[in-house]
């Protein structure tokens, strides 16, 4: 089954109706019209009149107080994001600083603009703290003297897992219905790629991505809403990073430390079983300390922690762990060090005639390879035959290995003609085996691309 995430993109035209088709495919465009007028009742009336004929008024009224709009555009995309703008969800979680909790990929993980709004307020402009792609999380920071006297900083559940059952309330901006509330429970956690996850039947849909999942009782957030799966092939499984994470990521920012991920030496099996780490490889700094076959029974005394996700989240803060673990028939503890390597790729790149030139934004990828990031139709670039996904070795007889190579490369040839070298994949990257280019490009419009924009 696919999945979506649920930040709200503008389409190529077709028209997506609430049961999750697009109009005029398998009906007629009178019956669809019909049945997406059944079904938005249904679902304007079950998602609102019982819940605001409930105890859950307050809840939804604080919801509204915290939660924000987020509108993003990219220009200069990296790795596998796209070129374009798009709508999404946010929530205050520090007042005094100016943060807002969303998701990465509502803020973007490539070089963006992003704007917030406030209910009934103007949309300003908004700084990435921080974002982590792993998890799917990120801080955004706006000028605090802008945020409106009513507003205030949402309650996060740091501590414990929400019980399977939980009534819950989704709160968002779905499909560009401004402060939407949905209601629903929390179907249990589950692992997806290995990232810990709270699955839910509260609906969710695009623009609804980035806002809180809240404990419908204590108006609490126990979750980010991320994403769901394609409502063509299920029906109310949707996903939402557990507010644990964002605590630990919070806490670490507030004590000005790193919370990036660690590139963890070790790689787990995947068991038919739930909440079971097996562990597949280990190397590096962990190949005398870990075995194949191991099982992962406890982190730091935490037995719940048998998620890839939750056992990198207690290295976050760089410091060593006691892992319990069962090897045969022996249960040992082993003491680990933390991971020499953490996942701190930032968005930089150089824009020179079209094209953006960065290291890699996969972690664990050489640092010292700067790829074509990014290349824009139609632009100099374009047609002077460049490749994106390209690795760039040499401009002029210089090598790069570092986007300060590549401006010093480029400096005072504004207008001017130079060589670049590059290698392409000739098979996947997996090969091994590449096509050499040497390019002739007229250089024009260098500047550098960094996480809030770009930089001359």
């Amino acid at each position: 089954m696919s999945s979506h995430t649920t930040s709200s993109r503008r389409n190529s035209g077709d028209v997506f109706v609430p049961n999750g088709t697009r109009s005029g495919v398998g009906s007629s465009p009178a019956t669809t019209r019909s049945k997406w007028l059944v079904k938005s009742l249904i679902a304007l009336t079950g998602a609102i009149s019982p819940i605001a004929a409930s105890a859950h008024d307050d809840v939804i009224a604080s919801a509204s107080l915290f939660t924000v709009k987020i509108t993003a555009a990219v220009d200069y995309p990296f790795g596998d994001e796209k070129k374009g703008a798009w709508r999404g969800a946010g929530f205050l979680v520090d007042r005094k600083l100016g943060w807002i909790l969303t998701n990465a990929h509502v803020a973007a993980k490539s070089p963006s603009t992003v704007r917030v709004s406030f209910r009934n307020q103007p949309a300003r402009r908004a700084e990435k703290v921080y974002v982590d792609s792993q998890i799917d999380l990120a801080v955004l920071k706006v000028d605090p003297a802008a945020i409106p006297d009513e507003s205030r900083a949402a309650d996060l559940k740091c501590q414990g897992e929400p019980a399977a059952g939980l009534p819950v309330v989704a709160f968002g901006h779905p499909w560009g219905l401004d402060y939407t509330a949905t209601r629903g429970i929390v179907s249990g956690t589950k692992a997806r790629d290995g990232e810990e996850k709270l699955q839910t039947d509260a609906a969710l849909n695009p623009g609804n991505s980035g806002g809180p999942l809240l404990d419908a009782q204590s108006g609490i957030v126990v979750g980010i809403n991320s994403s769901g799966l394609n409502k063509s092939v299920s029906e109310g499984l949707n996903f939402a990073v557990p507010a644990r994470y964002a605590c630990i990521i919070l806490n670490l920012l507030r004590a000005g430390q790193d919370p990036s991920p660690p590139i963890l030496p070790i790689t787990f099996a995947t068991t038919a079983r739930e909440r079971e780490l097996v562990v597949a490889e280990s190397k590096k700094e962990w190949s005398s300390l870990l075995k194949a076959g191991d099982r992962i029974l406890a982190v730091n005394g935490d037995e719940t922690a048998r998620f890839s996700s939750r056992f990198a989240s207690y290295l976050r803060a760089g410091r060593p762990i006691c892992v319990q673990i069962q090897r045969g028939s022996a249960i040992v503890s082993v003491d680990l060090p933390p991971p020499l390597q953490r996942d701190r790729v930032t968005r930089l790149g150089v824009h020179v005639s079209g094209m953006v030139i960065g290291r890699s934004t996969i972690p664990g990828y050489d640092p010292k390879v700067m790829w074509i990031q990014f290349l824009d139709e139609a632009s100099i670039a374009d047609q002077a035959q460049f490749r994106e996904g390209g690795q760039v070795l040499s401009i002029d007889g210089i090598s790069v290995e570092s986007h300060e190579d590549v401006l010093l490369a480029l400096a005072a040839r504004q207008g001017q003609e130079v060589e670049i070298i590059f290698r392409y994949p000739r098979f996947s990257m997996i090969s091994g085996r590449y096509d050499h280019f040497a390019r002739m490009l007229t250089v024009e419009d260098v500047f550098v691309v960094t996480e809030n924009g770009k930089r001359e």
